[in-house]
């Protein structure tokens, strides 16, 4: 039965409680950090490719998508694998080991002198990866019943907001010094974020108790995915992973067919429009999750799945950047909305003792959407209108919303008892 933390009180079974209040502040301060260390870099890869590694323009968009994908590939295989051990040793410990192997991993980045290189790297970073799922597993874990929407609206507040200054900061730091130095940056604000987790984090008493258990792979994921609460939440994110990272190698180059270069300005550039969809983040997540908890996750993502394909549909009307920076902006507002009622409704679904497998499964399935969404950009980049690619992905949003539609029902059947 998941324990609700509350300061000063103690588990049934004698152990202290968690410090929920602690462990939220501490956690979104490492989510922000990984993931404006994500942004700063890794949407530039296409540039980083053309003017440092040499990339000629009729191999840019394999590359691209390459880098791009097996990074995903890596990380929904063993997604699934880091969870079930969480369950066994603890999301505080996987959070700490995908922290400093990541920040190993962009050190690396910024030394590699060919495609090929970034490639083997790129991949390394997947394999090893995980630290925003266990980030995200241990506050929702900690949080009490009453405030989980509040608290994951919250926690993509932290993602929101690394994804706006992660872009900026790298747009500029790429403009003055070279693009390796934000990898470097990386580097360092990941592993600023793991000593955090290592001297600030608690972890829940059931989590360490299910140590004693023996740890039975296959079977115990199996029979996860026996629960089709967790399934539809796994469709549910793989979706919006595609849509979000089907676009992203393609701004860059939208960009530059808006401004006529690829120098300097549409690095900039580049940096504000992909910021422009966590400032979005930052203004709606929270509201979305009160939502949520107020009228009923399922309603409040139908709501905004609707509302972010319809928005996409205006994409093939786009004739200037401005245009273009506005529906992304606009888009955001309701994307936003997805991930904290996403991941409530994982929290219904799901009980405690399992939370760490489920985490992993949907981890798996949203870079399992980052393998696809890049290769499918790419490959539809190569002989279609930008603008009209934009458009299928409000064509997919509202096949998402559909489908709640189809599953809102059923849902309410499967709920875990707590």
């Amino acid at each position: 039965m998941a324990i609700e933390a509350k300061e000063g009180h103690t588990s049934p079974s004698g152990d202290p409680q968690v410090h929920w209040q602690k462990n939220l502040g501490i956690l979104w301060i490492g989510v922000f950090l990984a993931c404006a260390s994500y942004t700063s870099c890794v949407p530039f890869l296409p540039l980083y490719l053309w003017q440092d590694l040499q990339v000629g323009p009729e191999n840019i968009h394999f590359w691209t998508g390459a880098v791009f994908s097996v990074t995903f590939l890596g990380s929904s295989l063993m997604a699934p694998y880091w969870g079930a051990w969480a369950d066994k040793v603890g999301q505080r410990k996987m959070a700490i080991r995908a922290g400093i192997g990541l920040a190993v991993t962009y050190a690396l980045l910024g030394l590699v002198q060919t495609a090929f290189q970034l490639f083997l790297v790129r991949g390394l970073a997947g394999i090893i990866s995980g630290f925003v799922p266990a980030a995200m597993s241990l506050v929702s874990s900690s949080l009490p019943k009453e405030r989980i929407g509040w608290g994951m609206g919250i926690m993509q507040t932290g993602v929101a907001s690394g994804s706006i200054l992660g872009p900026l900061f790298g747009g500029y730091l790429s403009a003055w010094f070279g693009m390796r130095a934000s990898f470097w940056l990386g580097a360092v604000s990941l592993f600023l974020a793991t000593v955090m987790v290592i001297f600030q984090v608690e972890e829940m008493p059931y989590i360490r108790n299910a140590r004693k258990e023996k740890l039975h792979l296959l079977r115990d994921l199996s029979g996860a995915v026996r629960n089709r609460g967790l399934r539809f939440v796994m469709t549910m994110v793989f979706l919006v992973q595609v849509c979000t990272l089907l676009v992203q190698p393609l701004v860059t180059m939208y960009v530059a067919d808006f401004t006529g270069t690829t120098g300097e300005e549409t690095i900039k550039l580049s940096g504000w429009v992909f910021s422009l969809a966590g400032i979005a983040g930052i203004v709606a997540a929270p509201f979305w999750g009160r939502q949520g908890q107020r009228r009923g996750y399922v309603r409040t993502l139908l709501v905004v799945l609707t509302c972010a394909g319809l928005v996409n549909l205006f994409q093939p009307a786009v004739r200037s950047l401005w245009q273009f920076a506005a529906i992304q902006f606009c888009s955001g507002l309701f994307v936003a909305g997805s991930y904290p009622n996403v991941t409530s409704i994982l929290t219904q679904v799901t009980p405690p003792e399992m939370r760490g497998k489920a985490f992993g499964l949907v981890t798996s399935a949203q870079q399992f959407g980052g393998v696809v969404g890049p290769l499918v950009g790419s490959a539809l980049g190569s002989f279609l209108p930008i603008r009209y690619v934009l458009f299928l992905v409000g064509l997919v949003y509202l096949l998402a919303s559909c489908y709640t539609r189809l599953m809102k029902n059923r849902l309410h059947q499967w709920i875990a008892p707590r």
